[in-house]
């Protein structure tokens, strides 16, 4: 479920990190999550931003927080007295874990978060989550799916989370849409088997769970989408697909795409850069989250 602390990488020294908090039991295993404290105490409950990575569905772990287009706006929210988490799921397979049972895992990280707010310091009424890849996805699900068609941990009781904002970074927004999976790895009808147990044709109603164009709706929280124009792993079009399902439906987005960007925003001479496209979410979350009241 998650790293031992002896393989992880190294953290940054200039961030108060706490590591290794258990928050679901999988069997024998247990799903983990770090907390990035504020470097300056502002608000007596801080902004609470939730981290989920990506990796295929099937990869990845919470230490992706660390890769270059995240961790910066990971220490610019710190620095503005938010609390940060980078949370860890069960990755994909198929047997049995579905993408749904990922969903599951994130809205689970998120409820023990807001059941444990005052423990850690957070204001659970000013949540917000962001997600790179297939965590881009899984962070919109999480918002846009009612918790009730998810396979949720019932021990983690309590009240949902509230979640103002949404920031994703080149993420799959439908599991029914052939224009979102052109041009990418999930050209394959096959490549649909380890997410859904089955074909797309025989899991249509799971697949509209998962699609968070089909999710959306008016009273939507605010949503941020990045994307780069030359990714061949997912196509732009996904990010342009969700920003005309927002708009067609009433809800706030925002989107970015990046000239001359691959996946995960490489290339060497992109437009807007990494630390502009940072610079954009920081405010994206300043702007939905930062009026609690500081002491």
């Amino acid at each position: 479920a998650g790293k031992r602390r002896d393989a992880a990488p190294r953290l940054p020294e200039d961030l108060k990190i706490v590591d290794d908090i258990p928050f679901k039991p999988v069997g024998e295993k247990k799903l983990d999550l770090m907390l990035f404290q504020p470097l300056v105490k502002k608000y007596e409950k801080a902004p609470l931003v939730v981290y989920i990575h990506g990796g295929g569905w099937g990869g990845g772990d919470r230490y992706k927080v660390l890769r270059p287009d995240v961790i910066g706006v990971i220490r610019s929210l710190n620095q503005a007295g938010f609390i940060c988490a980078s949370v860890e799921y069960r990755l994909v397979d198929g047997k049995p874990t579905l993408a749904s049972d990922a969903v599951a895992d994130c809205k689970d990280a998120l409820r023990f978060l807001v059941k444990h707010a005052q423990e850690y310091g957070i204001d659970a009424e000013r949540i917000g989550t962001f997600g790179s890849s297939a965590g881009g996805h899984l962070t919109l699900v999480t918002e846009l799916g009612k918790d009730s068609a998810y396979p949720c941990d019932p021990a983690i009781d309590g009240p949902a989370a509230k979640i103002r904002c949404v920031a994703a970074f080149y993420p799959l927004v439908s599991f029914v849409d052939a224009e979102c999976m052109k041009g990418g790895n999930f050209e394959r009808p096959q490549r649909m088997i380890p997410l859904l147990g089955g074909l797309l044709t025989e899991k249509r109603e799971l697949a509209l769970k998962l699609s968070p164009i089909d999710l959306l709706r008016a009273d939507s929280p605010a949503i941020l989408v990045a994307h780069g124009d030359n990714d061949k792993v997912l196509s732009v079009h996904n990010a342009i697909a969700l920003r005309d399902a927002a708009q067609a439906k009433g809800a706030s987005v925002e989107c970015i795409i990046s000239k001359g960007a691959g996946h995960g925003f490489s290339g060497d001479a992109i437009s807007p850069t990494i630390t502009e496209i940072d610079q954009q979410t920081t405010a994206f979350f300043l702007k939905h989250l930062a009026d609690a009241k500081a002491p």
